[in-house]
């Protein structure tokens, strides 16, 4: 057995290896793409993702297509009910961002790992089918599958074609929207209308009426379901993981000849496939009407069982599957979940939305309001995960399995001063982790406390940081604690930075040769040139003194490895110590570098090897030889009156700093605080809800290193708030330290044209205000969308109070708020450029035209948005003192 399985290791990295470096540059065989790690799974986990589970709890073969019987979806023969969520973002993603995950979002290919641990996390909450937009709408931007017409940019299928075949490998289904009603990143109908010169007044009608934007579309959908998947070898067209292939998203105003049109194409392509189809709201009667759609598709913000039912009955009552396919995660509770699995007619329901890990640590971030993380970064957010897992169990009418994604990944450990800082990559399914850490001759322990920590703990403040070499490992727990799977172990010390890149991305390469290709395998990736070409991959670091390259080879790889004085010129080779690291894969390590700040991987024409991972050591860059530095508190200034309720405590740096410790009170001696945290990386804290009114408060500050610690000058430091005025104080902008922050807390709509949140001067009172930069061009709107920290009450008040500076006369501002899930708005028109408070009462509100009518209930607001306008161009607007006022 055990040769047995070395010898199919090896073959798998001999066919990885061919892939990348052999064949030509054409889309391979499955046979070709089977990679290394592709059989992780243990033995019932492989089952679990070729098996799925009916209604009746009996197995189902993956590879039986999804039926539509009457009104009613069947597989094998037998009922197939379900839930999951929307990942719109597996084949073009708007969050890819820099290592860290608050860098700025940029559109790009999500990576293997995200889209990995984005399905698993999917399938460890239950679901048996993800609704997926970039799988199938892919248009307009210079990464789509269509960025111009008629032009096809093959290299965007990769993407697609992984989430495919992991989907599959998992015993996911997909629902696959193939245009969007909206003009988003990703693209939608009018792109078509813009690349045929055709008007896109009317809301785009013509792309349901014209001829050319038909056709356009139907070459769009051909090229797209005719497609080979490379990593499975099956046309998607005979794929049964796809489910169904949706008209589009969102779809309004669609004609009944369209819906049939476009729907009997579908199916003269996807015979074997469904075809879904909705509007924004409701149940479209142009959808009912169809003999060729199967499934009828309603989205709900918010979701109401009421709603829902009775869209249901309309749907099912026209011969129709129903679908909800979208509905807003916040209001998921078992209340609402359980009165829709009870309901017969309901087929299917999909939550939004859920994203993975990111590369590097923590989780990838998206400020939409309905953003879900496993298991949940907040208890209001793990209760919603809680309620979402147990609907999806008896939708499918299967107990829950146990399902862990890729084991933990130690990506980064940096010594500061004596502290060692660590940063890991999570594991999908895990319900948290436990930092453990061993000295020389001593055995594991656990130096994260008794609680797990979760992946919003990361990085991560080993406090107690022991003077000599350690090493540490992380543990993945489920939620009684026990370990389902642990990274490999990383030996540091206090001198020394650890850098461990997956390669997934190049955020943490200085460069590389625009030859080297990737392709995934197992749990990683393997990166190499493409056929016949060299390449370098280049890292640039101050002080390297050592690297270990982990490569993929037949045989002992013949891999040049080069250093540098200054990481860019004078490269000069080093020879390495080679040592086996598992089948088919090999060390290659060099030491005791001194001057080095470079290092690249070259590959020579002809090179049989790829690269599976790069670990960097490095001096470090701050040792500590004594304790840190004096240091003052900043903002508010020491014995401040008037101060904001809002305000953030801002100090100087102590030279020599590992962290920092914070404790606030309303007694002298400290007793009782409001606040006591430590850990702190910067020089500043944000509270979390608003200081007492009226109330001195006194501010002790200590830094402290592996030498010692030193209080702030003065301790205790005090400073008193201003009194307590009526209404609710959304934002005074006194709480930011930076530009960055601000814009972390106010991210542009991505739908619309480019819009900048920067700090300015106090407009009202002290501290700062909000300025809004903005460029409105072919989307027609800018805005920014505030998630409120924690919702907020705004019973009692009248309406919305600003203090507000125009940048031009006419300039209009619309509000946006969603309270209790229901979104409402109102429009006002500033004359002239003079500063002035504004008032809108409740009154002024009104439902947006595109969002689902409800009850005003202001009992729990959740996220506020600011869209300034008045004309094409560019615009600013400064904001201070936002609130709920009483009259």
């Amino acid at each position: 057995m055990a040769l047995r399985n070395r010898r199919t290791v090896l073959a798998r990295v001999v066919a990885v290896l061919a892939a990348l470096v052999f064949l030509p540059a054409t889309p391979a065989t499955a046979a070709d793409q089977r990679a290394p790690g592709a059989d992780r799974a243990a033995a019932d986990d492989r089952a679990a993702g070729d098996r799925e589970a009916g209604a009746d709890g009996r197995p189902a073969t993956k590879r039986a297509f999804v039926v539509r019987d009457g009104t009613r979806l069947t597989v094998a023969g037998r009922p197939f009910r379900f839930a999951g969520p929307n990942e719109y973002w597996l084949g073009l993603d708007e969050n890819v961002g820099g290592v860290d995950p608050t860098d700025p979002p940029t559109v790009d290919y999500p990576t293997y790992f995200r889209i990995r641990d984005g399905l698993t996390t999917a399938k460890a909450m239950g679901s048996t089918v993800v609704r997926a937009h970039t799988v199938g709408v892919s248009t307009g931007n210079p990464r789509s599958l269509e960025p111009a017409l008629g032009q096809f940019n093959e290299r965007a299928f990769d993407s697609i074609d992984y989430s495919v075949a992991e989907a599959g490998r998992l015993g996911l289904r997909l629902i696959v929207p193939l245009t969007d009603n909206w003009q988003y990143y990703h693209g939608g109908r009018y792109d078509f209308l813009r690349w045929l010169g055709l008007s896109t007044d009317n809301n785009g009608a013509l792309f349901y009426t014209d001829p050319g934007a038909r056709a356009a579309f139907k070459e769009y959908v051909r090229h797209l379901l005719t497609h080979v998947n490379r990593y499975t070898g099956v046309r998607y067209t005979d794929d049964p993981t796809i489910m169904a292939w949706e008209l589009g998203n969102e779809l309004n105003g669609m004609t009944p000849d369209w819906v049939e049109d476009s729907a009997g194409y579908v199916k003269s392509l996807a015979g074997r496939q469904l075809v879904a189809a909705g509007s924004q709201g409701g149940v479209d009667p142009a959808v009912l009407a169809a003999p060729h759609v199967d499934i009828s598709d309603s989205h709900y913000y918010p979701p109401t069982a009421e709603r829902i039912a009775a869209d249901a009955t309309a749907a099912t009552r026209a011969g129709k599957v129903y679908v909800a396919g979208e509905y807003g995660s916040g209001q998921a509770t078992d209340e609402l979940l359980d009165q829709v699995a009870a309901n017969p007619e309901v087929s299917g329901a999909l939550f939004w939305s859920l994203f993975p890990h990111h590369d590097h640590y923590g989780y990838v971030p998206h400020s939409d309001g309905f953003t879900v993380h496993y298991p949940g970064d907040t208890p209001g957010m793990r209760a919603v995960v809680a309620a979402l897992t147990r609907f999806a169990s008896r939708m499918s009418g299967a107990p829950l399995r146990p399902v862990v994604g890729d084991r933990p990944l130690l990506t980064a450990i940096d010594a500061s001063y004596g502290i060692n800082t660590l940063r890991w990559r999570g594991t999908a399914g895990a319900a948290g982790y436990l930092v453990q850490r061993r000295g020389p001759g001593t055995g594991w322990r656990t130096v994260s406390g008794a609680q797990p920590l979760s992946d919003n703990d990361t990085p991560w403040l080993d406090l107690t940081t022991p003077a000599g070499p350690v090493t540490y490992r992380i543990v993945a727990v489920d939620a009684a604690g026990r370990s389902v799977a642990t990274s490999a172990p990383v030996a540091t010390d206090p001198a020394s930075d650890q850098l461990f890149d997956p390669l997934e991305d190049w955020y943490d390469t200085a460069g590389h040769s625009d030859s080297l290709r990737r392709i995934p395998a197992g749990d990683g990736v393997l990166v190499a040139p493409a056929p016949g070409a060299s390449g370098e991959l280049r890292y640039q670091r101050e002080r390297i003194t050592a690297a270990t390259v982990t490569v993929a080879s037949v045989g002992v790889p013949r891999a040049v490895l080069e250093v540098s004085a200054d990481g860019t010129t004078g490269w000069h080779p080093v020879r390495p110590r080679i040592a086996p690291a598992g089948h088919g894969r090999y060390a290659l390590s060099v030491s005791r570098l001194s001057g080095v700040n470079g290092l690249r991987v070259v590959w020579r024409p002809g090179a049989r090897f790829a690269v599976a991972s790069v670990a960097l050591t490095a001096a470090a860059g701050s040792v500590a030889t004594g304790a840190p530095g004096s240091f003052g508190l900043t903002a508010p200034a020491p014995g401040a009156t008037g101060v904001s309720r809002l305000a953030a405590l801002t100090w100087s740096a102590a030279p020599g700093t590992a962290y920092y410790s914070l404790t606030v009170s309303e007694h002298p001696d400290l007793s009782s605080p409001l606040v006591s945290v430590s850990g702190l990386h910067t020089t500043g804290y944000t509270p979390t809800s608003a200081w007492p009114a009226a109330t001195t408060l006194y501010v002790r500050i200590t830094a402290t290193n592996g030498y010692g610690s030193t209080a702030v000058t003065g301790s205790p430091v005090s400073f008193t708030t201003r009194a307590d005025v009526p209404g609710v104080v959304v934002d005074d902008f006194d709480t930011y330290p930076s530009d960055a922050a601000l814009a972390a807390a106010y991210p542009a709509n991505t739908g619309g044209d480019p819009i900048t949140a920067t700090l300015a001067p106090a407009g009202e009172g002290s501290g700062h205000s909000m300025l809004l930069s903005y460029t409105l061009g072919s989307n027609g709107y800018a805005g920014v969308i505030h998630t409120l920290p924690a919702a907020q009450d705004w019973r009692g008040t009248t309406g919305l109070r600003m203090w507000i500076k125009p940048g031009t006369d006419g300039q209009r501002l619309t509000l946006q708020f969603v309270a209790a899930g229901f979104y409402w708005e109102s429009t006002v028109t500033l004359a002239g450029t003079a500063p002035r408070v504004v008032e809108v009462p409740f009154s002024a509100f009104a439902p947006p035209p595109w969002a689902t009518p409800g009850p005003l209930d202001l009992s729990s607001v959740t996220q506020l948005s600011l869209y300034p306008g008045g004309g094409a161009g560019s615009g600013t607007i400064q904001l201070d003192s936002i609130g709920a006022y009483v009259s």
